[in-house]
């Protein structure tokens, strides 16, 4: 057969990029094309030069920025010294995943695509661009995008005479896992696991961890009122941060979310028990173990600390489900999911309701109850970390993050909620938990300029800290302002009193919005609106400096267009104040 060459690579900071690469490397093998898929980093990016066919996969994390898989990729790649033709042999395609309610939509894809040209690299195919605002999710972009970018793909390296395309994908799991040890433990008390997953192995994510303890976990909002926010509080002792800076942790599943799997597993006897120990065997090096994987593992250490048992189903989960399914109507039924006429009916019944993957294995009994540990290891996405942008500075002498705990009903029975943020509420005095400090978006300015802040909610978080660090060490001529809204004075103003105490100091101009204090709504834009004179002062006059956090939906569109209106301003003038980093965003979905 002639060699047939192509390489996949992803930057992935949740998994759905990793995900979609290893189903473009899945097909792939319908044209007989052979080649590895895996993160950027990981690849030899010295072997850039000699490749003929690339397919990039990637996500947009936070504020523009590439995932941590990529980061060292993406570094080498932006080299001055590499010549303009240095990839004058390859041709590549781009398939991006984002979100259009950030400002930098699929930046990082963007980015990516136009430097491979400027090095001298041709696009098989336009760039791909995923929304997960899209009514479909990214599935309403990827499906079409790749069966295009095969289409392009063929014209440009066709199938060799005599060799046909297949009708149908080659079935091989990612791995083969094999039991080493059976112990049925007694189901009564699923005791806490010591083993760390990621223990010794290299984590970009986790570079370098710290382990801390919980000093307080106190409710910041009214008993009655609908939202529960924590101020949690950890020891900061050899914890080194700056104003501005995000704490990324990684959750684990409840004790009851692993104990409805294992029940899961019992009921359709499948044999697999908490203690059971398992060993990963590669099949092929196309497709290699990570490295917290090569080691003997529990089930119950992986349930706990690897599978998201709260993540929705992707396509990939039901392709999985149909392999062994012996029931033709559920078999019918999987594999419509698997299609891009199905996706309609897939977000319907798995995206709107926000449905789990434990929860679709009790749907699908007939599949469930065909299982093999191949299968599971696939059908289960990894445990993704979470970032919380740090609400004190460190002369607190702690560290604190203020965390919306996410709980809301669907059209299910079961209340949603949220994996981190619960077993974020859940943390009692001096339990541990394990994070790394990432460097924030935010910077201030180096001179006594202005400040304005806008934090509505838990946005007020990153300004808690810049407020704290910089009132230790105020001269009294710098003027900080923050704009803080919320549904009520008395149901959810988030540290308040603190915030009063600052404002009656002089050090801070507090103005609050509280929505629903009043019979007309009240927002932080409206606010922004009615300081007209103020902000002129400030930012036009002063060269203040203006900072937005919060929610991605609308809040961040809803104060540029305040304060343009405010300065009396058009859109080119606000861009100007990005483009400078006097205006700056940090939201979050």
């Amino acid at each position: 057969m002639t060699n047939r060459k192509i390489t996949i690579l992803y930057g992935s900071q949740t998994g759905t990029a990793q995900d979609l690469a290893e189903q473009i490397y899945r097909e792939s093998k319908l044209y007989h094309f052979n080649g590895p898929v895996q993160s950027m980093d990981s690849y030899d990016i010295t072997n850039l030069i000699n490749e003929v066919l690339v397919i990039f996969v990637c996500s947009t994390t936070g504020q523009g920025d590439e995932p941590d898989n990529m980061k060292s990729f993406w570094r080498f790649l932006l080299r001055r010294n590499l010549p303009t033709d240095s990839l004058s042999g390859l041709k590549y395609g781009v398939l991006g995943l984002g979100d259009s309610s950030y400002s930098k939509f699929n930046f990082v894809a963007k980015r990516l695509s136009k430097r491979l040209t400027q090095l001298g690299g041709r696009e098989i195919t336009p760039i791909g661009l995923c929304d997960d605002q899209h009514d479909l999710g990214a599935s309403g972009v990827y499906f079409p995008w790749i069966a295009d970018m095969w289409k392009k793909l063929l014209d440009v390296c066709p199938l060799p005479d005599g060799l046909k395309m297949l009708t149908t994908i080659p079935q091989q799991h990612k791995w083969n896992i094999s039991i080493i040890d059976d112990n049925k433990e007694n189901m009564g008390e699923l005791k806490p696991d010591s083993t760390d997953i990621y223990e010794g192995c290299v984590d970009p994510v986790f570079d370098k961890p710290f382990t801390t303890k919980v000093l307080s976990n106190v409710r910041t909002t009214s008993n009655d009122h609908f939202q529960d926010v924590r101020l949690i509080s950890f020891n900061s002792k050899h914890i080194q941060w700056a104003a501005g800076d995000v704490l990324v942790v990684r959750p684990i599943n409840s004790k009851d979310k692993v104990r409805d799997l294992f029940d899961l597993f019992s009921e359709h006897s499948l044999q697999l028990f908490p203690e059971t120990m398992v060993q990963l065997h590669q099949i092929d090096s196309e497709m290699a173990i990570p490295a917290h994987l090569r080691r003997p593992l529990s089930l119950k250490t992986i349930a706990t600390q690897l599978w998201d048992l709260n993540a929705v189903p992707r396509p990939r989960t039901f392709e999985l489900l149909a392999i062994n399914c012996n029931n033709e109507l559920e078999r019918e039924k999987l594999l419509e999911f698997t299609t891009a006429e199905g996706q309609q009916d897939l977000f319907s019944y798995a995206n709107r309701p926000r449905r789990t993957i434990v929860e679709t294995l009790r749907d699908f009994p007939h599949s469930t109850s065909q299982l093999t540990l191949q299968t599971i290891f696939e059908l289960f996405q990894p445990m993704k970390s979470r970032s919380f942008s740090i609400a004190s500075s460190t002369v607190s002498e702690q560290l604190d993050i203020l965390v919306a705990i996410v709980e809301y009903k669907t059209m299910l029975q079961t209340p949603r909620l949220g994996l981190c943020s619960n077993w974020l509420k859940r943390l009692k005095l001096g339990d541990e938990i394990r994070g790394v400090i990432k460097k924030g978006t935010f910077k201030m300015p180096t001179n006594d300029v202005p400040v304005v802040m806008v934090g509505p909610g838990t946005g007020l978080a990153p300004f808690r800290s810049i407020l704290q660090e910089q009132q230790k060490t105020w001269n009294g001529r710098q003027e900080f302002v923050l704009f803080f809204g919320c549904r009520g004075e008395l149901k959810d103003f988030h540290c308040g009193d603190e915030l009063k105490a600052m404002a009656a100091t002089g050090f801070l101009k507090l103005i609050t919005a509280f929505s629903r204090d009043q019979q007309e709504k009240i927002y932080v834009q409206h606010k922004i609106r009615e300081q007209s004179s103020l902000l002129n002062d400030l930012i036009k006059t002063k060269c203040g400096t203006f900072m937005v956090a919060g929610s991605s939906k609308n809040m961040p569109s809803a104060v540029k267009e305040a304060l343009q209106i405010a300065l009396g301003v058009d859109e080119a003038y606000i861009e100007e104040l990005v483009k400078t980093g006097r205006y700056q965003e940090e939201t979050w979905s």
